[in-house]
């Protein structure tokens, strides 16, 4: 595969990644009967739901199609320090999100909650976590490198929205967790927040690869190169 086909290839790959990743949207025209927001997202996906299995699916395909996209994305040469620490985490990511879709919640409301198998809410709090905390490690690196490597302005602010809307999510979710009147209603809102700057990082990544001032900037190659790009690609 020559490197402009994986470029483009890896590129679609991310925003499909972005589309799938995004299933929680459907809960607006499928969940009659239930708020968009009510609850985590994890919660849609739960095996007591009528249409978990299409989130838990979402999820799967989510994390197979970006495996695949940070392989390729590895084999990008010249490596740089952090679009290599990007597809690295990339990868957890996706792996994770994998494991999330295998290991789904069993129940879906907090008054069953009692009834959740201890050990597979354990595993999936954790793979949960891993994958956050992964894509968190995979964006931080593939924005710094788009102020870093002087990437188009454009997507500085793009990669600035990013950030803003994470925080914004994070800070919320942590207030509300601690909301002394154990009122939780916006919980499902902040956390749909989170994810929304999730998908803008994969679509922030793969315009890095679409852009030929990006490509060169951020990755270090030359458009249409099939070689490094000497010591333009060094950090």
């Amino acid at each position: 595969m020559s490197l402009t086909v994986r470029r483009y290839t890896i590129a679609a790959l991310l925003i499909a990644g972005a589309v799938l990743y995004s299933s929680w949207v459907l809960a607006f025209f499928i969940n009659s009967g239930e708020g968009p927001f009510e609850g985590f997202a994890s919660q849609l996906a739960a095996t007591d739901q009528r249409y978990g299995i299409l989130y838990r699916s979402g999820d799967l395909l989510t994390g197979i199609v970006l495996t695949v996209a940070a392989l390729l994305g590895l084999t990008i040469t010249p490596r740089r320090f952090l679009t290599t620490v990007g597809w690295l985490a990339l990868g957890v990511f996706a792996v994770g999100t994998i494991a999330d879709s295998r290991l789904p919640l069993r129940c879906s409301k907090p008054a069953c909650e009692a009834e959740q198998v201890p050990l597979t809410h354990q595993w999936h709090a954790l793979t949960s976590t891993v994958s956050v905390t992964a894509a968190v490690v995979s964006a931080v690196a593939f924005i710094i490198a788009v102020f870093v490597y002087r990437a188009p302005r454009a997507m500085w602010w793009s990669g600035l929205t990013v950030v803003v809307l994470f925080l914004i999510g994070t800070l919320w979710m942590l207030v509300g967790v601690d909301d002394p009147s154990g009122s939780h209603s916006w919980l499902g809102f902040a956390q749909r927040v989170e994810l929304l700057s999730m998908s803008g990082w994969m679509v922030l990544v793969a315009a890095t690869l679409l852009s030929d001032s990006a490509w060169r900037d951020v990755h270090g190659v030359t458009s249409g190169s099939t070689s490094p790009a000497g010591s333009t690609g060094s950090t």
